[in-house]
């Protein structure tokens, strides 16, 4: 879908305004694919070209780290989509203690 929306030539959201051919064809291709394995290598295939001739510098990619005391119950799984388990955590964690 994100190659769709802002890698392939002439979408809006392609800031840098990159295009690349055999990108934008192979994408049509993939999407039509119904053979899984090899829609994935079109996909992996996609990923190269992009990171490696691609019109964006990705400047970092956030990482979510969370480290608790043994005194803090928390759920098994975190939700990574805000810090603190989704802005959840006073719903979600308790004093275990």
């Amino acid at each position: 879908m994100m190659f769709s929306l802002a890698y392939k030539s002439g979408v809006a959201w392609n800031e840098s305004y990159w295009s690349h051919d055999a990108f934008d064809q192979l994408l049509l291709a993939a999407r039509a694919e119904l053979d899984e394995a090899k829609r994935q290598e079109m996909y992996f295939e996609m990923q190269d070209i992009a990171a490696n001739q691609g019109g964006v510098a990705i400047p970092m990619f956030a990482s979510y780290v969370f480290v608790t005391a043994d005194s803090v119950g928390t759920p098994e799984a975190f939700s990574s989509n805000l810090d603190l388990d989704g802005a959840r955590f006073m719903e979600r964690w308790w004093k275990a203690s």
